[in-house]
């Protein structure tokens, strides 16, 4: 697993913060302005209560989080879920990567119904 920094850590999702604000303005533009809209929202409210949870509590509180959501989202590869599903699945997939946990391995780590806060011992090399 690769170590990174909190303030790396908050410094990454403070910028996709900014990025999913941005899609949010841009989604007027798309082919399907309230799928991309209702994606850039829920990946934007992702991002700010993960930042929330580590500036208040730690990482691992953050990861128990995120893991609980992703749980609870039943997407599979072969159905497309609403844009809300997709944004959060989106968001909580690039908090693991950025902790080294790949979208393959936490998938992996769902279907074996591991515990979140199993999850949590995983990112012990963050501070």
């Amino acid at each position: 697993m690769v170590q990174v920094d909190g303030e790396d850590l908050l410094r990454a999702l403070k910028r996709f913060k900014s990025l999913a604000k941005q899609d949010l303005l841009r989604s007027e533009l798309t082919p399907d302005p309230a799928f991309w809209q209702t994606h850039a929202e829920a990946r934007r409210t992702v991002y700010n209560r993960l930042i929330n949870l580590i500036e208040s509590s730690n990482v691992k509180k953050a990861c128990v989080y995120a893991f609980d959501i992703y749980e609870g989202l039943q997407l599979s590869s072969e159905t497309e879920g609403t844009g809300e599903q997709e944004g959060s699945k989106q968001a909580i997939e690039l908090f693991f990567q950025i902790i080294g946990i790949s979208p393959e391995k936490l998938k992996r780590l769902r279907e074996n119904k591991v515990k979140s806060k199993d999850i949590a011992d995983l990112v012990v090399n963050i501070s």
